[in-house]
């Protein structure tokens, strides 16, 4: 029995790992979503020409290799996961069994910052940050932050619509953080924005307050010279 896995979209390919069959074998595929009843393969010999049809609702993603037994599925869907059989007739039958899990890609996950302040504020409240990193679930969907190339904590459930993670920060903090959502075939990365997550106030964000006070203590200081320079003058 063999295992294999797939993502929405991609082209598979079931190898029995066989080098070559004999030429005049008959072949069938067989598929079904917890046990192999329908055929979806009928290929044989008749009177010296090879007749193959493809059965069910795979017709048009299918092909079939007669020299090796291997079958292509392409354009894979959720609902083609399941169990494959393989028939070989010739001499005798032979057998090959394949389960195969198809999975939807992961969603990109999401980042938001929990804490505010009575003013809407989202700069570090007593010397931290907190945030949330969330995504929708799927099958065999976990939930990590990281703190460079190492693992924070992670989450995953079999039971939730959506997987959240909390993270919290505390003091000055350069290091580089990120929310990674993977399943079995495939990952997507979220990279924590201090600037936006931590330090963006609602309506302005402190950077700007202390470039606007910077403006009104530069335009003070000119006033003042042009005054002390008039009455030098006068």
């Amino acid at each position: 029995m063999s295992t294999l896995r797939g993502r929405e979209g991609q082209t598979v390919t079931l190898h029995p790992g066989l080098d070559k069959l004999q030429s005049d074998s008959k072949i069938f595929w067989i598929f079904g979503p917890v046990s192999p009843d329908l055929f979806i393969v009928e290929s044989q010999v008749f009177r010296g020409e090879i007749i193959t049809e493809y059965k069910g609702r795979f017709q048009g993603r299918l092909q079939l290799d007669r020299e090796t037994g291997s079958l292509t599925v392409r354009n894979l869907t959720i609902n083609d996961a399941g169990l494959y059989q393989l028939q070989i007739v010739s001499e005798q039958v032979t057998y090959h069994n394949f389960i195969f899990t198809v999975y939807a890609s992961v969603p990109t996950p999401n980042i938001r910052n929990t804490l505010h302040n009575h003013s809407g504020d989202r700069r570090l409240v007593n010397g931290s940050c907190s945030v949330v990193c969330s995504v929708a679930n799927g099958k065999e969907v976990t939930l990590s932050w990281y703190r460079g190339v190492w693992t924070l904590n992670n989450a995953s459930s079999p039971h939730q619509a959506d997987l959240s993670l909390p993270l919290e920060m505390k003091g000055k903090n350069s290091d580089t953080y990120s929310c990674v959502a993977t399943n079995p075939v495939s990952n997507q990365t979220t990279k924590l924005s201090i600037e936006e997550h931590c330090l963006q106030h609602a309506g302005m964000s402190a950077i700007h307050s202390i470039l606007i006070l910077d403006q009104l203590i530069m335009r003070n200081v000119t006033l003042i010279v042009c005054v002390s320079l008039s009455l030098r003058l006068q």
